[in-house]
């Protein structure tokens, strides 16, 4: 039976996430790190998440097809990436 003083170590990090106000970045950070899980593992093989800032996700995208295909469904995967949290996380994304 555990204690009241003891935790898990992903309760201790995610206690001091919301504490210091960093939660946004922290999502942010796996949002990045789960691009596979939301476009599937054949488009994360040529795209890649590069970076978000200020709710912007910039993708890169080495395929021309695969290009126009996910921007067709960019109102989808922003959809199921921020269905997964609380805050909309994701307000666009940039292919590039």
């Amino acid at each position: 039976m555990k204690s009241e003083y003891e935790h898990s170590m992903k309760e201790l990090i995610m206690n001091f996430v919301k504490k210091s106000g960093k939660q946004e970045l922290y999502s942010e950070r796996v949002i990045m790190d789960k691009w596979p899980e939301y476009v599937g593992e054949m488009c994360a093989k040529y795209s890649k998440c590069t970076s978000i800032t200020n709710g912007v996700m910039h993708v890169k995208v080495s395929n021309a097809a695969l290009r126009f295909e996910l921007m067709g469904r960019k109102s989808m995967i922003i959809d199921k990436i921020n269905d997964a949290y609380k805050m909309p996380v994701i307000k666009d994304i940039l292919f590039g």
